[in-house]
């Protein structure tokens, strides 16, 4: 079988082109940002920084302390090469770290911010997740969350949306997700939820740019690409949503 239909589903979009792989677009990265009026004496930590959009951006606008992490050994290198190229290696340190278990001290974070994430552990695994957001956020300290909701908080949504990005996930209905952050000692300051954007035309436009969103449809609707392309398309219009979470340790 051909790799672009075995590949995960976040993989197969950025080898298509889509960089900034969020649920509700860039548009809602923003309103969590806005939210969270990041101070330049801020200590900010991102979960899954993959290759350091957020992290550059969020250092240039607000010149915080930020540092990122990420699972997986291949994002971390093309982070640290993407930040070696900008002159930015030394202001901003990431490294492969499990979001289980992070190696930082107890309260040593003002704001964390995890991105489309947390869908991809298991409900025991988002538990151990977010206890550790909670460990290492100071307290009153910020989490910035951006997911996916489901419309139908059941197991034939979630073994659709598996199927659509070839992994084993666990995303949860709205409520769900509102609870789980409140199980593990977070207060919802904010929360915003709507269609998903991931695949919207108008959203990519925004989020890469005119050129580079016309090359990224034009590399989708090639032969040996359209059908998976054009499937997930349609399962996310008709079964998935956004969801964001603006939340404060407690």
């Amino acid at each position: 079988m051909e790799k672009n239909k075995t590949s995960l589903g976040h993989d197969f979009l950025k080898m298509l082109g889509r960089t900034k792989l969020r649920p509700g677009g860039g548009v809602i990265t923003n309103w969590l940002l806005e939210k969270a009026q990041i101070k330049k004496d801020f200590k900010v930590l991102e979960v899954a920084c993959n290759q350091g959009d957020n992290l550059i951006r969020i250092y240039t606008d607000f010149a915080c302390h930020i540092q990122g992490v990420d699972m997986g050994q291949t994002e971390i290198e093309q982070c640290k090469s993407n930040l070696k190229a900008l002159d930015l290696d030394e202001e901003i340190k990431v490294e492969q770290m499990d979001a289980r278990n992070l190696k930082f001290l107890d309260e040593s974070f003002d704001v964390i911010i995890n991105e489309a994430m947390l869908t991809m552990l298991s409900d025991a695994d988002k538990n151990k997740a977010l206890k550790e957001y909670h460990r290492v956020l100071k307290k009153g300290g910020l989490l910035l969350t951006h997911d996916v909701a489901l419309d139908e908080d059941n197991t034939e949504a979630k073994r659709r949306v598996s199927k659509m990005v070839n992994a084993s996930v666990s995303p949860m209905g709205a409520g769900a997700w509102k609870n789980l952050f409140e199980s593990n000692g977070f207060e919802i300051l904010d929360m915003k939820t709507g269609p998903f954007l991931l695949l919207d035309k108008t959203t990519i436009i925004k989020d890469e740019g005119p050129i580079r969103a016309a090359a990224f449809f034009k590399k989708a609707m090639q032969d040996e690409y359209r059908q998976r392309f054009l499937m997930m398309k349609k399962m996310q219009e008709e079964n998935m949503n956004y969801i964001a979470l603006f939340a404060r340790k407690k």
